[in-house]
């Protein structure tokens, strides 16, 4: 958190709102790539790792990274919520953070959860000092020196992802039982399903960039891509402690095990949750200008406190449905959340700017949550 809200500050006191809203539509175009190859090279592989050796997953997921860096970047263009100027950016840094996660996939399926966040911390540090060097020593803060930041940072970041799997490629299954059959079906299979959400769930956080950008500005979207890092600030615990949902429900032997297991980290997720976001939203406006140099971000973090304790329940609850194979309640309840966004959004976002922007995220979210706590108390009632 600390790291990341350093970045953000060099961010906003050397680009500004319209150079901080480019550079979140740059990120949100590496997002894209990032939510395509997830279809073979992310949460699936926590679930088939049970039955499947690292190197035999390894070559297929490679593949589709690659496949996804060119196709989803080309489609965000097409559509115009990648501008054409950050089409091979997107693609590049898209492929990159791929293969990061795909790796960070591996080791949070071996149970290699303090490794995993290592490389998390890798990732935010090594872009900090990136950004420090490209803007101060290099003396080039534009939204194209973030970019060569973040390929510098993603770089280094892949690397040190490479150096913690070493040794591990050969490890069998997690089950202990393994099947002789190629992954690519069950990945596709289960991951068609899991990033299905995950795209579905990106559009939900990201599209305000694009609803602002068209009815107000890049400034409106710089103003809230500050707003939105609060929001991931807090949403910090749940995201830290959703992968361990993930594989202690998969590796649990008992149903009355995995729902204790979910209750359990609920439970601390919401208590260690709420006074970050009563925090975020009770700072004053003064104090946000005088850090950022922008106005207008206490507001919208007022409005969305509701959404972000919604955001975090729905990280633990998505992540105990995607350990049982439920993928697909993801992918529903995430459409579910982009609708209410867009539909709020674009009657909302025109009149009040970015508060409206909030609003409608934080609808958004607690439509979204509603629809997985409904899916997690049905199984959990159909199991017993």
């Amino acid at each position: 958190m600390a790291v990341t809200l350093t970045t953000v500050l060099l961010n906003s006191h050397f680009l500004g709102d319209t150079g901080l809203g480019e550079v979140a539509l740059l990120q949100f175009g590496l997002l894209l790539v990032t939510g395509m190859a997830g279809f073979v090279a992310s949460g699936a592989v926590v679930y088939v790792r049970r039955s499947h050796r690292a190197r035999d997953i390894r070559k297929v997921a490679y593949l589709w990274c690659g496949v996804s860096a060119i196709v989803a970047s080309e489609i965000g263009v097409e559509l115009d919520v990648i501008p054409s100027e950050w089409l091979y950016a997107s693609a590049g840094l898209g492929l990159l953070q791929s293969l990061v996660v795909f790796h960070s996939q591996l080791l949070i399926a071996s149970g290699r959860i303090r490794s995993n966040n290592y490389l998390q911390i890798a990732q935010t540090s090594t872009l900090l000092l990136s950004v420090f060097v490209t803007y101060i020593l290099f003396d080039i803060a534009t939204p194209r020196g973030f970019m060569w930041a973040l390929t510098g940072a993603l770089t280094v970041t892949l690397l040190y992802s490479l150096f913690a799997l070493k040794g591990s490629w050969e490890e069998g299954p997690t089950s202990g039982k393994e099947d002789k059959n190629a992954p690519g079906g069950l990945l596709l299979k289960y991951g068609a399903q899991g990033s299905t959400g995950s795209v579905l769930q990106l559009l939900t956080n990201r599209a305000n960039l694009s609803l602002l950008d068209h009815f107000i500005g890049a400034a409106g979207a710089g103003v809230y891509s500050v707003v939105y890092y609060g929001v991931e600030a807090v949403w910090t615990v749940a995201r830290a402690l959703a992968p361990i949902v993930n594989t202690e429900v998969a590796s649990a032997s008992s149903r009355e095990a995995r729902y204790s297991i979910t209750r359990r980290y609920l439970h601390r997720t919401l208590l260690l949750t709420l006074p970050l976001a009563l925090l975020a939203g009770l700072i004053p406006e003064s104090i946000y200008t005088w850090i950022f140099g922008i106005e207008g971000i206490s507001l919208p973090l007022r409005i969305l406190i509701p959404g972000m304790l919604a955001g975090a329940t729905s990280s633990i609850l998505a992540h105990h449905l995607s350990a049982i194979g439920l993928h697909k309640w993801n992918a529903i309840t995430s459409g579910i959340g982009l609708f209410v966004l867009v539909g709020v959004g674009w009657f909302v976002v025109p009149l009040y700017g970015v508060p409206g922007a909030a609003f409608a995220a934080s609808c958004a979210y607690l439509a979204q949550t509603s629809g997985l706590a409904i899916a997690f108390f049905k199984t959990d009632r159909k199991e017993r």
